[in-house]
């Protein structure tokens, strides 16, 4: 709303008023913006206790701790050190153990990223994945003759397919 503004008093109630209204609106947004926090609680407590489920952040109550404290148990205790003195069953996999979560503590976005890929990559369905263009049998001859008659180094068929879709296009 614009207010014609003529004397030095008429700018003085104008300023006034824009600042009671970024006053009322930073009010407003402080308001909103907390009952969002409100409706989102419920889910912020979820996402808390399934990190602090599955975390590995030295604490034993873990997933991933519980997971790799058996993973590095059983393949140390029943198979590597089967034969071993009951001193080296004991210290071995106990050392084994704070290696193993000490690297999966410092790497964890990392191993995260990696495992989301790999998931990603076996679920993808066959029409989801990028497929490479079909070259028709007159292209390769046709690309087959360009590159026997040209001067310049030869190329594979796929590299030059490349070229023949820009000149399509």
């Amino acid at each position: 709303m614009k207010t014609k503004i003529e004397t030095i008093e008429d700018l003085m109630a104008e300023r006034a008023r824009l600042k009671n209204q970024v006053a009322v609106s930073h009010i407003k947004l402080t308001n909103h913006f907390n009952i969002l926090k409100e409706e989102l609680e419920p889910a912020r407590q979820v996402v808390g206790y399934a990190k602090n489920l599955l975390v590995n952040n030295g604490n034993r109550k873990s997933l991933v701790g519980m997971g790799l404290r058996f993973g590095v148990n059983a393949i140390l205790k029943n198979t590597i050190l089967y034969r071993a003195s009951w001193l080296t069953r004991l210290v071995v996999p106990y050392i084994a153990n704070n290696v193993v979560s000490n690297y999966v503590a410092k790497h964890d976005t990392e191993i995260l990223e990696n495992t989301v890929n790999w998931v990603k990559e076996k679920t993808l369905n066959e029409h989801d994945k990028p497929k490479k263009p079909k070259i028709s049998l007159a292209e390769k001859a046709l690309l087959w003759v360009k590159d026997v008659t040209a001067e310049e180094p030869k190329y594979s068929i796929e590299q030059r397919h490349g070229e023949v879709k820009q000149l399509q296009a």
